[in-house]
């Protein structure tokens, strides 16, 4: 079936960690911007429908709850092109098998031939809001990355103090290896309280709660921890944009604080800053340059001492969080 361009329907399907998915909206931003009258609809995990929530650049948002039902899934939008983002095998045969008439995504592990057509492998790290604005040219539209943008469509419903606020998102569902140790990390934020009087809100998926509340009953002061029914990424959007400055490894929670416009310290060891490059305007990067393990992309650090990590001293990280402070908040 031959598709006419602009299309009447175009399908996105997302990537699959929450960070890739805030990295997608300039992607989504430059297709609704170049073709306004195309219906986009984007197809992902459940929560992300709260995450792009309020976007015009998004019409539809179809939830992806079960792997073997994709493709009945996909097929509702009735699209006449998909994107399809990730890497797997999966999502390819869910689009090909959906009947989508154009069907592109970046060759991996031979699965071009699910492609209408398709992209080069990655050839090495960049942004991944580049990468993905690798997919505009073969659909004859320029290429250009615009900022990363979350709408924060929902009232807050946490009570948060008339204090300097600092988020505090130490998890990682990459894994471990990217985790600062609790014990430094609690004498970060000891630290800052009592320079600074700075109240942290500590936030995580649900997996996490419990580590989080033993983090904040351990610091000797108060501490906000979201209830578990107002954990939504609507209210972590909420949350990320109005405390001053977040804290925390290179995860999801990062990327939405960039994308509200909140300033960032990013704590880095396994992995590579390039892959995340995107709303530095207001970030600030704290890793050991020296070692030579750095960028390992291990998800549990071979060595014993996980040297990225634990040797990253407490001193350095307060340091570049009072700067932020100072550089980027009211609060300074």
């Amino acid at each position: 079936m031959a598709v006419s361009f602009p299309p009447r329907s175009l399908l996105v399907r997302l990537p699959n960690p929450l960070g890739d998915v805030v990295m997608a909206t300039p992607l989504l931003r430059s297709l609704k911007s170049s073709w306004p009258t195309c219906h986009i609809s984007v197809a992902g995990k459940s929560p992300f429908q709260d995450l792009l929530a309020g976007l015009d650049s998004v019409d539809a948002f179809l939830p992806l709850t079960n792997r073997s039902a994709e493709a009945s899934v996909l097929r509702q939008a009735q699209a006449e092109v998909g994107v399809i983002l990730p890497h797997s095998w999966s999502s390819a045969l869910a689009a090909w098998r959906a009947g989508i008439p154009h069907r592109l995504g970046r060759r991996h592990h031979g699965r071009q031939m699910l492609f209408s057509s398709s992209l080069q492998p990655i050839p090495a790290p960049r942004p991944m809001t580049e990468l993905y604005a690798d997919f505009l040219p073969p659909l004859g539209l320029a290429r250009q990355v615009p900022p990363a943008e979350l709408v924060v469509h929902a009232p807050l419903r946490t009570s948060l103090p008339q204090q300097p606020l600092l988020a505090v998102a130490p998890g990682a569902a990459f894994g471990p290896s990217k985790i600062y140790p609790p014990s430094l990390l609690r004498q970060v934020l000891q630290e800052l309280h009592q320079a600074r009087g700075i109240h942290p809100v500590l936030l995580g998926a649900s997996e996490e709660y419990v580590g989080l509340q033993e983090l904040g009953q351990s610091l000797g002061f108060g501490f906000t921890l979201p209830a578990p029914p107002h954990r939504g990424l609507d209210e972590a959007k909420a949350i990320l944009k109005k405390v001053d400055v977040f804290l925390g490894a290179d995860n999801g929670a990062r990327h939405i604080a960039a994308a509200v416009g909140t300033p960032q310290v990013v704590l880095y060891g396994p992995t590579h800053p390039a892959w995340s490059a995107h709303g530095l305007e207001k970030t600030i990067l704290v890793r050991r340059e020296e070692l030579h393990c750095l960028q390992c992309h291990h998800k549990v650090c071979p060595l014993a001492n996980h040297p990225c990590m634990a040797e990253l001293s407490p001193q350095h990280v307060v340091e570049a969080v009072l700067n932020a402070f100072a550089n980027w908040t009211s609060s300074s």
